[in-house]
Parts: C-alpha cells; structure tokens; sequence
C-alpha cells in the first residue's frame, strides 16, 4: 500500500515480434532481448536524477534515485522496489552505492524510534521508503513526520527491507568485484560506521526465532508487522515464509561479502543461518503440494513464495519437484494465471480464495488481481518439470505486454473482470521477471 496512484498513457510501438512455441537458443535469445529492452525502456523511465523533479517533489537527496514506476504513482524511493531491478545491470555500479549510502544514512538508530500512535521501529531498522526529500518513512502509505499510520498496516516496520537492504550492498560487490564499499565507512544517524556493521545490525533489526530462524509475525496487540511489502494490506501471524526466504537470501548474501573481505569465520557464521533457514522451510511450510504463506492468519498456498523458493533453490530436491508440479497444475488449471501474470493465492479451495483478513477489496490488489512481478519466477519453476509449458507461459506474458504496451503495461497488477489496472509503467513487473528468467538455473 505505497500511497497515490496516477495512470499514464504510452505511445503505441510497432514491434514485429512473434511469439509462438519457443524451442531454439536463437528464439529464446530474441524474446529475452526484447523482454530487456521493455525492462530498461521501463526503469529509465523511473529514473529522477539528482535535482530532478516529479509532480510535488524535488529530488534533494543528491542521488539517482528510482521510483516504483514511471508514472510517478508511487513518488518516494521504495527499498525494496529498488533491489527487485537488480542482477541484471539495468542500474549501474555508483547508483547502486547512492541508494545505499541515502538508506544507511537514516537507519534506525541504537534505541529506535517511537512514533505516534504506539508505532515502533525497532532499533538498526531500515526504512520501507524514503521521500525525494531524504525522509524515512517507516510503514506503507507512510510519508514523513511523527503520524505513519495507526497500526493497520503494523505496528513494527515491514519484515523485509532489511534484507532487500543487504541485497543492494552485494549486488554492489557483483558489479565492482570488490568489497570496497561493504568495508567503508557511511554516515549513519549513530555516527560513522562501516557497512559491514550497519548490514551485520540490519540482518538483526527483525526477529527471527531462535530455534528455526524463520520470520515470525507477532499476533499480540500493538506488536503486528507486514510480513512483506507485497503483501503489506495482508494480516499474517506466526512463522511468516516469505520474510524467511528473503532472510535466508540476506545470510548468504552476508556471507558472500565477508568472504569477498576475507573474513572467513564470519562467512561461515552467515552460512549456517542460511542452512538453518532451509532446513525449517519445508518442515514449517510444505503443505499439500505447496508452501503454506504463515503459520497463523495467513495460513494459504502462498503462489509467489513457493516459486521464488523454487527460483531460489532452497528446497529439497523431492520437494523442489512436488512444489513445481503443483504451480505446473495451478497453472493448467485456470485461474491462477491471466495473461501470464499471477494471483497471491490459488483461486478456489480452503487454501486459496483471498486472504482471512486483508485491506484490499476481493479481486483486486493483493487480494486477487494478477501481478507481474512473481512471472519470472513462476516459470522458471514450471520449466523445472515441464520446459514447454514454461515456454508457453512466458510467450503469453510477453504477448500481453506487446499488445498492451500503449495502454500502460506493464501495470502494477490487473483484473479485468472488474475494470482494475492498477499503476502502468510498473517496474517489477517487468525488471523481476527478466532477471529470474535471466538467471534461473538450467
């Protein structure tokens, strides 16, 4: 629930390109190049330079920063928006750093802050989004100041952004090939400090339970947290998976950087995290053919959480499979996937329909319309069972982007069995999947 939205039309664009079966290298090659070429067409056009302005607001934070879309929808610099287009050099190695030096520069400090209505952001937090002005901003819809909210969207900070914070800094060491930036020192609101000591903090700013290492969302009163940004209007409560992936994603990431710094017990501590993590995965989650979204309110077939885990490789192989040939018969099935963009939860069963509690209206939002962003990772987890039908797959969401190019796509999400397209020109539905198409394993 990121704030306003505006909608802006395209120019029509006049591509020759087919889309059909996909079997050869070449013509895989060619629909990955233009699914890139709408990607980076997309993200320039979020791009607000330094100085630059967009309606309301001038950028003053001295970076190149990059908003959620090009529409100017959502007008702050959302973390994790930002490291969904990183992996595949669509943002460049000393934009990279900026976002990290603006993010560090206004962490939570040692002992937190309290805000109006019981808000707390615990200490070392990193913030959900940060205005052109340089303001953190602590919960979704949230702009600056005392008042982010009344606890509807959580009384504690979103569970991710931590991670997605950590995921900048390594994507940082992929482009440069050094540590450089991850063992220098950044300005904090506690003082100088090295990244590697305000990464090391943010890992720990968000709780995690000390025999799974999983993410839990606490159900007590003035205590509740999003569980992650996508699903920020969702309610969920206890051991939450995809806040756990991305922490085990985090570990790693952590454990690369100290290895890059050479800091070889430190890597393996990080490492063991990440181990753990995966071990209480399928133990906690596996459900049915498919992993369950949380333990408590939440407890639904959680769709995007179950292939990113499969993109990410952090199941066992029997499971990987299962897991892969349930999203396979989601998808043949109907319902799941329009236009090859797809749903948070299946649409029918006990654990699928919509969510138990959640902000947004049925069929539309996170509550049942159709999202690019988890695409890329959908098929890449179809193609694990069945290579063609994530070929097929792939070939009506780039159909659909074509087409519907100079109406606005790619849209934030869609419905349109009611009339819903929410926010054009939408980044991560169209950066994400490239790049875990691009960089899913074979």
């Amino acid at each position: 629930m990121k704030g306003p939205h505006r909608i802006i039309i395209l120019k029509a664009e006049h591509d020759c390109l087919q889309f059909d079966d996909i079997q050869t290298d070449t013509e895989m090659d060619k629909i990955m190049d233009y699914l890139r070429k709408i990607a980076a067409e997309v993200v320039a056009s979020a791009q607000v330079a330094p100085g630059g302005r967009i309606p309301g607001w001038q950028n003053t934070t001295g970076y190149t920063l990059l908003l959620p879309g090009g529409n100017d929808g959502y007008p702050a610099f959302w973390v994790r928006d930002a490291a969904m287009t990183l992996g595949a050099d669509f943002i460049h190695a000393d934009e990279v750093e900026g976002w990290v030096r603006l993010i560090a520069s206004v962490q939570a400090g040692p002992e937190g802050i309290h805000l109006e209505n019981n808000l707390f952001v615990p200490p070392y937090s990193i913030p959900d989004h940060i205005t052109l002005n340089g303001a953190a901003c602590w919960y979704p819809g949230a702009m600056d100041g005392q008042n982010q909210g009344n606890g509807t969207y959580g009384f504690l900070p979103p569970a991710d952004d931590a991670f997605y914070f950590i995921q900048m800094v390594r994507e940082h060491l992929r482009l440069t090939g050094l540590p450089a930036l991850f063992l220098s020192s950044v300005t904090t609101p506690w003082g100088r400090r090295t990244l590697l000591e305000v990464c090391e903090r943010a890992f720990e700013s968000v709780g995690a339970d000390l025999k799974t290492s999983l993410i839990v969302c606490d159900a007590a009163p003035e205590k509740t947290r999003v569980d992650w940004g996508f699903c920020d209007t969702v309610r969920k409560t206890g051991s939450c998976l995809m806040p756990s992936l991305l922490r085990r994603r985090a570990a790693l990431d952590l454990s690369d950087l100290f290895r890059a710094a050479d800091r070889k017990d430190e890597a393996a501590r990080y490492m063991r995290e990440a181990y753990r993590i995966r071990a209480s995965i399928p133990r906690t989650f596996f459900h049915g053919g498919i992993l369950l979204s949380a333990t408590g309110l939440g407890h639904k077939d959680d769709i995007w959480a179950s292939a990113y885990a499969v993109w990410q490789g952090c199941l066992p192989h029997g499971i990987e499979d299962t897991v892969s040939r349930h999203l396979l018969e989601l998808y043949q099935a109907g319902g799941t996937v329009l236009d090859g963009q797809i749903r948070s939860l299946p649409p029918n069963g006990v654990y699928g329909g919509y969510w138990e509690q959640c902000a947004a209206a049925q069929g539309t939002y996170q509550n049942g319309a159709y999202w690019g962003t988890p695409t890329g990772w959908f098929i890449a987890a179809i193609r694990h069972v069945d290579h063609v039908a994530g070929n097929r797959l792939q070939d009506e969401f780039l159909a659909y982007l074509r087409a519907n190019r100079a109406k606005g796509a790619p849209w934030e999400c869609i419905n349109p069995a009611k009339a819903f397209y929410q926010n054009p020109l939408y980044c991560a539905s169209v950066a994400l999947p490239y790049i875990a198409l691009k960089t899913a394993k074979p």
